[in-house]
């Protein structure tokens, strides 16, 4: 079987943002470092923001670089379903291989989600009080 990775608790509009963005990417045929190219940024950029694995995630300037780029009329256009609910979410995720252009599997991997949870109230609160240690 395999195994379930889970990340920290992200806001759920990081990771509607992420997947929005990858979606953009793709519909331009453009790879992560195409796009971190673009963004004038280093090559691994792209790919370590929509890892689930890693740490970095886009920010605000990030945000007007991207609308430029992508070449979107207001930020709204980052979310075609609107704005996300305000909620905290865990992803629970596996990573697979890439597939090759051939179709056959890569040594690569990638994270594909299984399933998102939302945080409670008490988790979050407690997770409050411990960045604040």
């Amino acid at each position: 079987m395999d195994e379930i990775y889970k990340t920290k608790a992200i806001f759920r509009i990081e990771y509607e943002l992420i997947f929005n963005i990858k979606g953009l990417r793709g519909e331009r045929g453009w790879s992560q470092e195409v796009l971190s190219g673009k963004m004038g940024l280093a090559e691994n950029f792209v790919g370590k923001c929509e890892s689930l694995d890693q740490p970095e995630k886009y920010n605000l300037r990030h945000l007007g670089i991207l609308k430029k780029v992508f070449g979107l009329k207001s930020l709204d256009d980052f979310f075609p379903n609107g704005i996300p609910k305000d909620e905290q979410i865990v992803i629970h995720y596996k990573k697979v291989p890439k597939k090759k252009v051939d179709g056959s599997d890569s040594k690569l991997m990638e994270n594909v989600v299984v399933e998102i949870v939302v945080v409670d109230a008490e988790t979050k609160s407690e997770g409050n009080k411990q960045n604040k240690k």
